[in-house]
This record gives C-alpha cells, sequence and structure tokens, in this order.
C-alpha cells in the first residue's frame, strides 16, 4: 500500500517538474522576445549529441564589442538541420546577462537550400 503511494507521489512530482521546466523555458523565450537584445552570432561547431540520437549541439559564438568578451551558445537542433562552420545565427540576449539567451534562427538554417 505505502509503496504504491510513493511511486505515485514520485511520478507526479516528476511530472511537476517537468511542466515547471516547460513553463520556465517559454517565460524566459517570451520576456527575451520583449526585452532581449538581437545578436548576430557565429557558428563554431556542431556536435552530435549522444544519447539522443536525433539531435545534435550547435555551438555559436559571439563577442561583445563593449567588454571584449566572448560569449558561447548552445542549442539543440535535428539531426537534419545543416550547418556550415561560420554561419550566422540570430541570438537573443539579456543585455545585463548574456548568459541569459535563446538561439532563434537555427531552424531557419534548415530551409536553406544547400
Amino acid at each position: 500500500m505505502w509503496a504504491a503511494v510513493i511511486i505515485i507521489v514520485a511520478v507526479l512530482a516528476i511530472i511537476g517538474l517537468g511542466i515547471g521546466l516547460f513553463a520556465r523555458s517559454i517565460s524566459k523565450t517570451r520576456w527575451l522576445k520583449q526585452h532581449g537584445t538581437r545578436i548576430i552570432a557565429r557558428v563554431t561547431d556542431s556536435i552530435f549529441s549522444a544519447g539522443t540520437g536525433t539531435a545534435k549541439v550547435v555551438v555559436a559564438e559571439w563577442t561583445d564589442p563593449r567588454t571584449n568578451t566572448t560569449y558561447q551558445f548552445r542549442t539543440y537542433a535535428p539531426l537534419s538541420v545543416h550547418v556550415k562552420l561560420g554561419e550566422s545565427v540570430d541570438v537573443l540576449i539579456d543585455p545585463d546577462h548574456p548568459e541569459r539567451y535563446t538561439i532563434t534562427s537555427v531552424e531557419s538554417i534548415s530551409m536553406k537550400k544547400r
């Protein structure tokens, strides 16, 4: 009896955590679309994401001209997305905290004819 209750509570906690993380991601993206600054970063790497089998990690970099600090941005993309090194991607950043970002244009890259 108690084992079933513990399992049910654990499952509900995991589902709640997933919903919370998803909502936070949507909230961050919405905030960045309203208040963020659009920058253009250059793709520096495209790494196969071990364990997923269906995605890769696209890595892009941008150097803040005011501080000369280089920031690295990462996003998951389907394996079907063909990204060339040096290609530009749009990134929305929080100007006060560039570590808070969302890459907005990886999906559009895959639509281009190669």
